[in-house]
């Protein structure tokens, strides 16, 4: 049954004549009585009974103008409801934030521009989680995650925002590790060295201990820091050194007593990424504040 005939005979009942309503519908009159002839062969009932006064709605077309309205109703909120969440989308979405990185830094400007771009959208971020953010994603979690790009994971896609270096950051005047050059430190001068670090499962730790691993040694981590911000303050105690890409170092320590000394022999490159599920769908609320995410963080 089309939505469109019970519009078609709700507007007859209501002019009263069957000519009325084609006027109000801009239909011609015949096709009209069509529409009407072929629901009433549909429900098998004499819907409308015709005089020269006009049509009236028999028991069943009463019945059927009852429940017409109704489902017209119930259609014009369904369409009401579908643009707005195309033009003004609503919900809460959930971004993952890896800790040490900048996307700590960048993520208020980002829920700025969500919030004056739509203002029914509640974005909520979270840095830690019980589980790595790409699981988090990939079991329904998150719908979006700016994080440490793991390599490959299944049901995960990672679009690329930055590759950078790893450096060393250690308080000036605190005896840091031998055989520092042009700002530059091996590899295997970080093996004495002990580290605020987050868990085992980061990606960025995952990176260390294999680059210890290589070396015969175990990555030593004196303080395990989940949080970005009390970060700088735990390298300043003097609790550990720190192991960050160069535009998150800076961020949090080149205005500081600190000295940032790129690690080399090997280089350590991490790539940072927007990652999202391949096979999830998204609501409207989620696709918008992802493109916002791209907007801000994707090189073009």
């Amino acid at each position: 049954m089309e939505t469109r005939r019970l519009h078609y005979f709700v507007t007859i009942v209501d002019s009263g004549t069957i000519t009325r309503a084609a006027e109000l519908l801009h239909i011609a009159q015949p096709a009209l009585s069509q529409h009407v002839a072929a629901l009433e062969n549909e429900f098998g009932q004499q819907l409308l009974v015709r005089s020269r006064q006009g049509v009236q709605a028999t028991a069943a077309g009463r019945s059927l103008y009852r429940y017409a309205q109704g489902i017209l109703r119930l259609e014009q909120a369904a369409r009401h409801d579908i643009e707005n969440d195309v033009s003004s989308p609503s919900g809460t979405v959930t971004v993952g934030i890896a800790p040490y990185t900048t996307f700590s830094h960048q993520i208020i400007p980002i829920i700025r521009a969500i919030r004056s771009r739509y203002p029914k959208v509640l974005v909520r971020a979270i840095e830690t989680l019980s589980v790595t953010h790409s699981q988090a994603i990939r079991q329904g979690q998150l719908d979006a995650g700016l994080i440490y790009d793991p390599g490959i994971v299944r049901g995960i896609r990672f679009e690329r925002v930055t590759t950078e270096e790893l450096c060393l950051v250690v308080p000036d005047g605190w005896k840091g590790p031998e055989g520092v050059v042009d700002d530059e430190v091996p590899v295997e001068s970080l093996v004495p060295m002990e580290f605020v670090m987050p868990r085992s499962e980061h990606t960025l730790r995952r990176r260390l201990d294999s680059a210890m691993f290589e070396l015969g040694a175990q990555l030593r981590v004196a303080v395990e820091l989940e949080h970005t911000y009390p970060l700088a303050e735990a390298v300043s105690a003097r609790l550990g050194a720190a192991v960050l890409p160069r535009s998150t170092a800076e961020l949090l320590f080149g205005d500081t007593e600190h000295r940032i000394l790129r690690i080399v022999q090997p280089t350590l490159p991490v790539t940072l990424s927007l990652a999202t599920a391949e096979d999830q769908p998204l609501s409207r609320a989620a696709e918008v504040v992802i493109e916002v995410l791209r907007e801000f963080t994707l090189q073009r």
